[in-house]
C-alpha cells in the first residue's frame, strides 16, 4: 500500500514539473511565409518576396524585391506615398531582397549625405515613380515594436490575417530590430573593406603595368652598353 502511494505521489511530481514547462513551448507557424522586418528607413513591416509570398498576396510572377505588409501611420513611407501591398525592388538602382538591404543602401546615401533617395516601387504590377526624402533624424528616429500591430496593412487579401501573423512572428521581429542596426554596420564594412579591395588591386595593377614598363627600358638601355663594349 505504502509502495503504491509513494508511485502515485512521485507520478504527481513529474506530472507538475512537465505541465509549466509544455505551456512555454513555442507554437509552430501557422503560415508558410518568410518572417518580416521593420525597415528604421521606411517605418514600415517589409517581407522578403519569394514564391510563397507571389501566391498568398497574388503578386505578379516573377516579381522579386520586398513587399511592403504595413507601414506607421506618419511614418517615412506613409508620407512619401508608399502603400501596404507595394512591392519594392530597387533603392537607388541597388536591387533589394530583404528589408535589411533597403536601410543599408539609405544608409550607404545618408553617410555620403545624399537625403533624395530613388525608390523602384510596383503598386498592382505597374510602376510608381517615389522620389522619397529621408533624413538621418527620420532614419534613427525609435519605432515602439510594440505598436506594430497597429500599423496600416492591405486588407484586400481576405486569406490572411496580419494581426494574427504579426501576432505569431513578434519575437522574431523584436529581435531583429535590436540587431538591425548592428547588421547594417556590418554590412556597410563589409562593403568598404570590399571597394578598398577593389581600389588596392586596381593600383596594383597599374603599378605592375608602370613597371614592366621602365623594366623594358632598362633592358634596351642594357643592351646597348653591351653593344658598346663588344665594339670596343
Amino acid at each position: 500500500m505504502k509502495a503504491s502511494y509513494n508511485a502515485l505521489r512521485a507520478l504527481l511530481i513529474v506530472a507538475n514539473i512537465a505541465s509549466p514547462l509544455a505551456g512555454h513551448a513555442a507554437a509552430p507557424p501557422t503560415h508558410d511565409l518568410p518572417s518580416p522586418q521593420i525597415s528604421k528607413a521606411l517605418d514600415a513591416l517589409l517581407l522578403p518576396v519569394n514564391k510563397a509570398v507571389i501566391k498568398k498576396f497574388k503578386l505578379a510572377k516573377g516579381e522579386h524585391g520586398v513587399l511592403v505588409l504595413s507601414v506607421k501611420k506618419g511614418g517615412v513611407a506613409d508620407k512619401q506615398g508608399i502603400k501596404p501591398g507595394d512591392v519594392l525592388s530597387e533603392v537607388h538602382g541597388h536591387k533589394v531582397h530583404k528589408a535589411v538591404d533597403v536601410d543599408v543602401a539609405v544608409s550607404r546615401d545618408l553617410k555620403a549625405g545624399k537625403s533624395d533617395i530613388a525608390l523602384a516601387v510596383l503598386r498592382d504590377g505597374a510602376p510608381v515613380a517615389v522620389a522619397a526624402v529621408i533624413t538621418l533624424e527620420e532614419y534613427n528616429e525609435a519605432i515602439s515594436v510594440t505598436e506594430v500591430s497597429s500599423w496600416e496593412s492591405d486588407t484586400s487579401e481576405t486569406s490572411f490575417s496580419y494581426s494574427e501573423y504579426v501576432s505569431e512572428e513578434t519575437q522574431t521581429i523584436e529581435s531583429s530590430y535590436e540587431s538591425e542596426e548592428t547588421t547594417v554596420e556590418e554590412a556597410m564594412t563589409q562593403e568598404e573593406s570590399s571597394s578598398d579591395e577593389e581600389t588596392s588591386d586596381e593600383a596594383s595593377d597599374d603599378s605592375s603595368e608602370d613597371d614592366g614598363g621602365d623594366d623594358a627600358g632598362d633592358d634596351d638601355g642594357g643592351g646597348d652598353d653591351s653593344d658598346g663594349d663588344s665594339d670596343g
